[in-house]
């Protein structure tokens, strides 16, 4: 992504990419990450949100913040796509 840490004055004018409520009132509030998986991992992830009736974006979420619990540390991974 060309604009990270660059002002928007720095990115040619062009408007920060933004969804979800809470996102579209600050979007410099929240980071993205970006990670590869297997393709049956993928699958495996996509039923996943499928059968409980969800998104592979909360599915991360909430696997963040079982990994932060597990190592003692605040769950405060939030999903920016709800309020």
């Amino acid at each position: 992504m060309p604009w990270i840490g660059l002002s928007r004055r720095e990115t040619d004018g062009r408007k920060l990419k933004t969804t979800g409520p809470t996102a579209r009132g600050n979007p410099e509030a929240f980071k993205q990450i970006l990670t590869r998986v297997g393709v049956e991992g993928w699958r495996a992830l996509r039923m996943l949100a499928v059968e409980r009736d969800t998104t592979i974006n909360a599915l991360a979420i909430e696997a963040f913040n079982d990994l932060l619990k597990k190592y003692g540390k605040r769950q405060s991974v939030e999903n920016p796509l709800r309020d």
